[in-house]
């Protein structure tokens, strides 16, 4: 109760510093809908590299942003979800490219994506992201490496670091390099994580009456290798990449069995190797510019079952796509036509049979001031076809985005968006038909399914005066047909796990971000202080709620600009209790999170930097879970942590 009062005492002192509205904590140019880096096309939410952990999933580093929640499976797993959408529903993309794995299909899977070494990460909340990818009802996470470039790199550098953290005795090596060469850029990067089973919080999880201290299979270890090579040229550039990806994660969901049958330890394996080439052509006589890329992808993971046997997913994928820059001086204009075949051989016993997949795409986006109004408008059609053995599904939708953004004053502006999206089942809404040993259910899929159709409504206003900056933003997202997976309360599939079918209804989703940002001095120190909540509501159109949706969150953040590059952070969150769950879930209980972070820049020499960052996580070291998270009952997220990340750049 104490810390309750303590987090709402800040929240009333610090409220005088903020006065109004605008939150997305950067607004930046996005390289997502645009030819060059330089034009902006929609607000962002942006991580630099110094606030990515790499200790971390994806989706835990980014649930400091308003909107965004875990699906966590443990530490190694983090799927993003945002504003309560996930799986398929959120692109997550490396340097604006599809990444190829299975975390759409199944909440156990691991995206495919190193974080080691990323520049920056990108997050577009809402639908308004169908150009470049269908289906993003939810959104894009666009995590920006630079493997392959269009300009010669400007941090020259070799950069050696490592990490260490206590609450797993974890630890990773990385080596980064960029160098140019003439008209060449090259990249290479190398990372190699180990992780062991980590500790919890006291009275987290109990066994038999037993409390547990450490949870049993929540460790992970993995490598990451990509290399890139880029040519750049008047006319254009053109790179080519190759990145390797493999681990082995433990399946924490099943520990509590493994110590009581005694058999062996729950895990899987996966691997990950893909080839891209991509480019742009300037000057040709139908276009400005034609952007091209193509990418060759292989992706398994073998599950390891009860019984001691692997079951083997895999999705090898290939892909095209060419983006035609049509610009006038009236208007930004984009054409994008693109292609993908995954081709996903399955073991036999998967849950999952042997299937095809096939998207077919063709885009328009235009960008234009119409009576002061900035207009967006982006049309899409797709057509699907996903097949397997006496089985097929196929369907054609064409989507719709129009945004527009005014200023009222000069530091008062309102945005409003309307988007009509169409997302296709996947394979495993559609085909599934076996036991998933890491979710302990017997999965069934519909091949009847239809395709979801997503009607969403965006507002949003922002305020920014001197050192004050201010926003909110009001959302409803109207979904038909909204795909889930359904507990059917009984093991008569196969008389030992739980039956699940994937099934449909209709819902409705709405909620609210609003953040405030007040930067000040005292005396020669400067102070940033950063209140924001969220909540959402999501319910069907039987007036039940719909499964793991996220709670409401308060936070309060403080950064301190210290002499030269240092820089210290404190982010206090209140994870609000969650009362609103479906009949197949349990309520999840509030908690404070109390986090702090310290990092320097010391310059050596002309040729040396040393980078330092110092972490704490769960300072309060309390009970904490994703409602978000399929097994929140099961694996609690881990006890209070300490670590650094620290590097060494040699600058060419």
């Amino acid at each position: 109760m104490f810390l309750k009062r303590l987090f709402y005492i800040l929240v009333l002192v610090s409220s005088p510093f903020v006065q109004a509205d605008d939150l997305t904590p950067l607004e930046v140019k996005s390289s997502v809908l645009s030819n060059t880096v330089g034009e902006s096309k929609y607000p962002l939410s942006v991580i630099g590299s110094s606030g990515i952990n790499s200790t971390q999933s994806i989706g835990q580093n980014l649930i400091k942003i308003p909107g965004i929640s875990n699906s966590d499976y443990g530490v190694a797993i983090g799927q993003p979800v945002i504003r309560g959408l996930g799986g398929s529903r959120v692109k997550v993309l490396s340097d604006n490219d599809n990444v190829n794995d299975l975390s759409h299909i199944s909440a156990d899977h691991p995206n495919m994506v190193n974080t080691s070494n990323a520049s920056y990460i990108e997050v577009i909340k809402g639908p308004a992201s169908i150009f470049n990818y269908g289906g993003t009802t939810g959104g894009i996470i666009n995590v920006i490496t630079g493997s392959i470039t269009d300009q010669p790199y400007s941090d020259q550098m070799i950069r050696l670091g490592r990490t260490y953290d206590t609450v797993s005795e974890g630890y990773s090596n990385n080596i980064l390099m960029k160098k140019n060469i003439g008209d060449l850029s090259v990249y290479f990067s190398h990372n190699k994580r180990d992780h062991f089973n980590y500790d919890m919080p006291e009275g987290s999880l109990y066994e038999e009456g037993e409390e547990k201290h450490t949870l049993a299979n929540s460790d992970f270890a993995d490598k990451n290798l990509t290399a890139g090579l880029s040519l750049i040229k008047d006319w254009g550039f053109i790179g080519f990449s190759v990145e390797d990806n493999k681990g082995t994660y433990g399946i924490p969901y099943h520990a509590e069995e493994e110590e009581e049958e005694g058999e062996h330890r729950i895990y899987s394996t996966h691997k990950t190797d893909n080839y891209k080439i991509k480019g742009r052509i300037d000057n040709l006589p139908i276009a400005n510019s034609v952007d091209f890329s193509f990418n060759n992808s292989n992706s398994s993971i073998k599950e390891h079952e009860e019984d001691g046997s692997f079951k083997v997913l895999n999705n090898n994928s290939s892909s095209w796509n060419l983006k035609f820059n049509l610009d006038n001086e009236n208007m930004n204009r984009r054409l994008l036509v693109a292609y993908n075949h995954a081709k996903s051989p399955m073991s036999s016993g998967a849950y999952i049979p042997s299937s095809d997949s096939y998207d077919q795409s063709v885009a328009y986006f235009m960008n234009s001031d119409y009576l002061g109004h900035d207009v967006d408008v982006a049309l899409r059609y797709d057509n699907n076809e996903r097949l397997t053995s006496g089985k097929s599904y196929e369907d054609s939708a064409i989507s719709f985005s129009a945004n527009s953004i005014f200023s009222i004053t000069d530091n008062l502006k309102y945005s409003v968006g309307y988007s009509h999206v169409s997302r296709s089942p996947n394979m495993a809404e559609l085909f599934a038909d076996g036991k998933h040993g890491p979710t302990n259910r017997y999965e069934k899929g519909d091949s009847n399914l239809k395709r979801e159709i997503s009607r969403n409504i965006d507002f949003g206003m922002t305020y920014n005066y001197k050192d004050t900056l201010i926003s909110l933003d009001l959302y409803r997202n109207n979904i038909n047909n909204y795909i889930y997976l359904r507990d059917l309360g009984s093991t008569s599939y196969d008389g030992e796990h739980q039956d699940a079918n994937w099934s449909q209804k209709d819902s409705a989703i709405q909620g609210y971000e609003l953040s405030l940002e007040k930067s000040f001095i005292v005396g020669n120190t400067d102070f940033i202080v950063t209140l924001s909540r969220d909540d959402i509501s999501a319910v069907f159109d039987d007036n039940t709620y719909l499964p793991r949706i996220p709670s409401a969150s308060n936070m309060i953040g403080v950064t301190v600009l210290g002499e030269k590059n240092k820089k210290y952070y404190l982010n206090l969150t209140h994870v609000e209790k969650q009362r609103d769950f479906s009949s197949i879930e349990t309520a999840t209980n509030s908690h404070l999170d109390l986090s702090m972070k310290y990092s320097d820049k010391i310059m050596i020499s002309n040729l040396y930097d040393l980078n330092i960052n110092l972490f704490a996580s769960n300072l309060l070291d309390q009970t904490r879970r994703n409602h978000a998270s399929f097994v929140k009952a099961h694996v609690p997220l881990p006890g209070s942590s300490f670590g650094f990340d620290v590097s060494v750049d040699y600058k060419f």
